[in-house]
């Protein structure tokens, strides 16, 4: 029996005259862990619309295996129904409750002697496939996947509705998992997870049974989850597959890459070569020296042979030059060059934000609960804490949108805070995108376009005339760090910066807070760019601020 559960073959997807997808090929085995990376706005998620059916294409094929179940989480969850909890987990569950009264009826057949054969041969191939399912370790894997993932503080019984947006998400992996489908595809799995909910989630789906296809941009997630990495180029629209995990990816791109470009300037050189072997040539045939023999016909015959050898040489030349010019291999270090250029105004505090005893209260839930933290010009702190520990609270109370219960905020006179919000709700749906812009400062339009384009926004002009509503959560995010850039912040407050941002966004938006003069507080759970960027960690444990070193 085959062990592969999906088969994309030619794949084109056109949205309007605008090419998403081509010859699109990618096969998924049992076991295999993929994650599909590429541009913000590439197509990643229009893909997995197209082998869930939710969308159709113009050519090519989507086969799934015959009796594999598919499971999708979206990057947002969008439940609407008036549903509690635990009704939402059942749901998913539809299959293996089936499957769990169907044994239970055949155990009664069995039992009262009643078509044994039959019986027992359906018995025993539906007690495999609920096994396979986990239809007995069910309660299990309930009490484990919802501590996993943070959700034992909620109640069954509360409506799915009023949950976050981050406990939504939680949910709805929590019932994927719980299903176990043969594909489990996954948008953004880790973007609502704290480090203990990262860690967990990393061990359960290193053991997962099934077939996986992730969307993700966490590069230390990839590294210990994915078995292969699927890039699919905003060039070519076309999948590249490299197999191993986040650093045998970078590895062997830069391989590629480098074999890239030799096969670039390899071909330059050779058109180079063959247009001075033509020029050189006729050059040559103009100048020759003309035979000693007075005979008219010998120097006819002779200047003929020159001639044709001269001919059939240029003749050559020409067609191999024809053939390279049909075949131009584009410059490979012609990419879109991303590039988050701050120019802050200059900070003149070299302690910006002085916090004393500060605490915050939302009705009865004490939220941040005191401590002691100075931020210092040319610190990069990262804010850490599990989820629904005060960490937006404390960027919001620095950002001047809070404040205190008690306590201080002291932000000091010339320190001017750009905050990014984690999901861009401060950017109203209807808002045009250059109007967006120019709400903090304006400018003309081609000044506002080069911005956008330099962080990595509308490789077409025409796509700034959008309206806010019409962006990926990825394009929202790289909006705000545009808005944050124009608006020449000194003091950056950012909630989540890499959310959502592909992977070269992310290595650009790390080059510039690495040269970024002023000072940064970043509320994240990227362990990857902690690492990387912070100089300081600033945890909150049971609402107070405990000062560590800069590694998550």
């Amino acid at each position: 029996m085959s062990s592969q559960v999906l088969s994309v073959s030619g794949l084109q997807k056109y949205y309007g005259a605008k090419l998403i997808l081509d010859a699109v090929e990618l096969s998924l085995n049992r076991g295999d862990r993929a994650v599909l990376v590429g541009e913000n706005g590439v197509g990643k998620t229009t893909l997995a619309r197209l082998i869930l059916g939710q969308e159709e294409s113009e050519q090519g094929a989507v086969r799934i295996a015959p009796g594999t179940v598919l499971g999708y989480l979206p990057q947002e969850a969008r439940i609407s129904r008036a549903i509690s909890v635990s009704q939402y987990i059942n749901e998913g569950l539809g299959e293996l409750s089936a499957l769990g009264r169907r044994l239970s009826e055949l155990e009664d057949q069995l039992a009262h002697g009643r078509d044994l054969n039959a019986a027992l041969e359906e018995y025993g191939r539906l007690q495999a496939l609920f096994d396979l399912r986990g239809g007995y370790t069910l309660e299990t894997r309930r009490e484990r996947i919802f501590a996993g993932l943070g959700l034992r503080h909620i109640d069954p019984a509360r409506p799915v509705m009023s949950l976050s947006g981050g406990e939504k998400t939680r949910v709805g992996l929590a019932a994927l998992l719980l299903q176990a489908p043969d594909l489990l595809i996954l948008d953004e799995p880790t973007n609502h997870l704290d480090f203990a909910g990262l860690a967990w989630l990393e061990d359960y789906l290193r053991s997962y049974p099934h077939a996986l296809l992730m969307i993700t941009h966490d590069r230390r997630f990839i590294n210990r989850v994915a078995t292969r990495i699927l890039d699919l180029s905003a060039v070519t629209r076309a999948l590249t597959t490299y197999f191993g995990n986040y650093d045998d990816y970078l590895a062997q791109r830069e391989a590629q890459y480098q074999q890239d470009v030799d096969a670039y300037h390899s071909q330059v050189n050779r058109m180079k070569a063959l247009r001075m072997q033509m020029k050189k040539e006729a050059h040559g045939h103009r100048k020759a020296k003309r035979p000693a023999d007075n005979d008219k016909a010998i120097r006819f015959a002779a200047r003929q042979q020159v001639a044709r050898t001269v001919s059939k040489s240029v003749r050559s030349a020409r067609q191999q030059l024809e053939s390279l010019e049909a075949n131009r291999l584009d410059n490979p270090r012609h990419v879109w060059h991303i590039a988050y250029d701050f120019d802050p105004l200059p900070l003149t505090s070299m302690e910006p934000v002085q916090l004393h005893s500060v605490g915050m209260r939302f009705g009865e839930r004490q939220v941040i609960a005191g401590g002691e933290a100075t931020l210092r010009k040319g610190e990069r702190v990262a804010l850490v804490a599990p989820n629904g520990g005060g960490k937006t609270t404390l960027l919001r109370l620095i950002a001047g949108d809070l404040e205190p219960s008690c306590g201080s905020v002291k932000v000091m006179p010339g320190a001017q805070p750009g905050y990014l919000d984690q999901t861009g709700e401060t950017f109203a749906d209807e808002q045009n995108i250059l109007a967006v812009l120019r709400a903090i400062k304006h400018d003309s339009a081609d000044k506002l376009l080069t911005l956008l384009h330099r962080c990595g926004l509308f490789r077409d002009a025409h796509l700034a005339d959008k309206c806010v509503g019409e962006l990926s959560l990825g394009q929202r995010r790289k909006l705000g760090i545009a808005c944050l850039i124009h608006s020449r912040a000194n003091l950056l407050l950012l909630d989540e910066p890499t959310n959502h941002l592909d992977l070269l966004s992310l290595e650009a938006l790390e080059r510039a807070l690495l040269e970024f003069p002023g000072a940064i507080l970043a509320a994240t759970h990227d362990r990857w760019f902690i690492d990387k960027i912070a100089t300081k960690v600033w945890r909150l444990r049971d609402g107070r601020i405990v000062l560590e070193d800069g590694r998550a």
